[in-house]
């Protein structure tokens, strides 16, 4: 049975969860919840080497790093090889 809870969405994430909620199961609904898992993860930590003494991750989404510069590029390529809605 499926864990409930209660959480303040913003628009564009209620669209993402009922998106994949109206996804048929099957091997391919399977496949994108792990490629959503791993693609949050990567992009709130994407593991940037401008870590600050405390050993927390630069906070700045639009740093210069090579890491950030390299997920937002493999981000802007995977969008651009989506087909047109």
């Amino acid at each position: 049975m499926a864990q409930v809870t209660s959480t303040m969405l913003s628009a564009t994430e209620a669209r993402i969860l009922t998106a994949l909620r109206e996804t048929p199961d099957g091997p391919l609904k399977t496949r994108l919840e792990q490629f959503l898992v791993e693609l949050t993860h990567m992009v709130s930590e994407p593991g940037c080497s401008e870590i600050q003494a405390d050993g927390i991750p630069c906070g700045a989404a639009s740093a210069d790093c090579t890491e950030c510069l390299a997920l937002d590029k493999m981000l802007a390529t995977l969008r651009n090889t989506l087909p047109q809605r």
